[in-house]
Parts: structure tokens; C-alpha cells; sequence
């Protein structure tokens, strides 16, 4: 199996989250007196680093190794694949940018549902729009029960 680009890139992403996560258990106890600490986001977020890291770097040598030893793909496929890659760049700050923009006058929830779809299409494609608009939805419903719930900070709503 070669190694490519892609390979090496995922590594060096496990190994930052799996640094980020050491560091993120020396912070001090997720839970103390039956209260959740503000150590506890940073271990979530170091895990889940970990998690989909991981993921990535599987995908890829599973991707490699069905291949086999040839690497060479349809030009189309490619072509279209880097005119994706080099347009996630751009879609990703322009995404950044709206979500900052919308923040405040359409809420936290609104504004991050779209931030989080735009995210995940950008980085997969557009089809199973409903799945990826209820996976969307889980992650901004969890993102609200952290700041609003267990740090009691209070995040801009529509309707307020």
C-alpha cells in the first residue's frame, strides 16, 4: 500500500486529536460533586476528534486498498473531484462568514442548523438531504444543551 497525501493527513489529524485529548484530561475531572465541570467540553470535543479522525484515516485505506496496487482513476472522476477540493475551501469561509452574519439576527438555532447542513453537504454531497437536515438538527439540539443548559449561557433566539 503507498502512502499518499491523504494518509499522511489523517494521521497527523489523529495524532493533534489524540494530543488534544491528553492535554484535555489534564484540565482536571469532567464531573465533580454530581456537576458537570467546564473541563467536560474539551474532553468531548478531544474524543469526537479522535472518533471521526479515525474514521477518515479507515475510509482512506480502505479506499486504497480497494484500489489495489493501481492507483490510476477516471479523469473525469478526478477532474471533478479536485474542482470539490478546490471549491470546499472557499464554500467552508463562506459558510464561516454567513453563520457570523446571521448569527445574531436569526438566533442560534436557525443560523447553526444552516451552518452545520452547509458543512456536512460541503463535505459529502447533497443527497439525503432529510438525513443530513435531522443529523444537523442533533448536533445544534446538543450544542443548545451545552451552553444554555450546563453553563447557563444564554444564546440569541429568533423570536428574542
Amino acid at each position: 500500500m503507498l502512502l499518499n497525501k491523504n494518509i499522511i493527513f489523517y494521521f497527523l489529524l489523529f495524532f493533534l486529536s489524540v494530543g488534544y485529548f491528553v492535554v484535555a484530561i489534564n484540565l482536571g475531572a469532567p464531573v465533580v460533586n454530581n456537576g458537570l465541570q467546564p473541563s467536560a467540553f474539551p474532553l468531548l470535543i478531544g474524543l469526537f476528534a479522535m472518533m471521526f479522525s479515525s474514521i477518515l484515516l479507515y475510509r482512506e485505506i480502505k479506499l486504497i486498498k480497494s484500489k489495489g496496487s493501481c492507483l490510476a482513476v477516471d479523469s473525469e472522476i478526478n477532474e471533478t473531484a479536485s474542482i470539490k477540493d478546490r471549491l470546499a475551501p472557499f464554500a467552508i469561509m463562506l459558510s464561516i462568514f454567513l453563520y457570523i452574519l446571521l448569527f445574531s439576527p436569526l438566533g442560534y438555532f436557525l443560523s447553526s442548523l444552516l451552518f452545520v447542513l452547509s458543512i456536512i453537504i460541503i463535505f459529502s454531497s447533497v443527497d439525503k438531504v432529510i438525513q443530513k437536515i435531522i443529523i444537523s438538527t442533533v448536533i445544534v439540539a446538543f450544542g443548545y444543551l451545552v451552553f444554555e443548559q450546563m453553563f447557563n449561557v444564554r444564546l440569541p433566539a429568533l423570536w428574542g
